[in-house]
């Protein structure tokens, strides 16, 4: 019986600490400047967005590239781009513009 009750406080205690760990890497990300979030794609990639928010730019990661976006002004959401890329998004939806392709359609994890 003892024995039982050591696993499941373990396992209790496991639970706490990755749960821990990954707020506190969402907590050092913000004290940073540094907002970084994941999105999953409708065509299947997943991107991710290094916002810095200090800096009005942000770092689009994807497939192994990564492209650097200034912010723009917008009415309402958000919107960054350098020209070719542009990202555009508002709430949890993400739109990711490259070149003259439609654009794809994401949504944060």
């Amino acid at each position: 019986m003892r024995l039982l009750l050591l696993i499941t406080c373990c396992a209790a205690l496991a639970a706490c600490t990755s749960t821990l760990t990954k707020h506190d890497d969402q907590a050092k990300a913000a004290q940073s400047g540094v907002n970084v979030v994941d999105y999953q794609c409708q065509n299947g990639e997943s991107v991710r967005v290094s916002y810095f928010i200090d800096q009005e730019k942000a770092l689009l990661e994807r497939n192994g590239d990564a492209i650097e976006l200034q912010q723009r002004p917008s009415g309402s959401g958000m919107i960054y781009s350098n020209g070719p890329n542009t990202i555009r998004g508002k709430g949890k939806e993400l739109s990711l513009e490259i070149g003259r392709m439609l654009p794809i359609e994401c949504v944060q994890k």
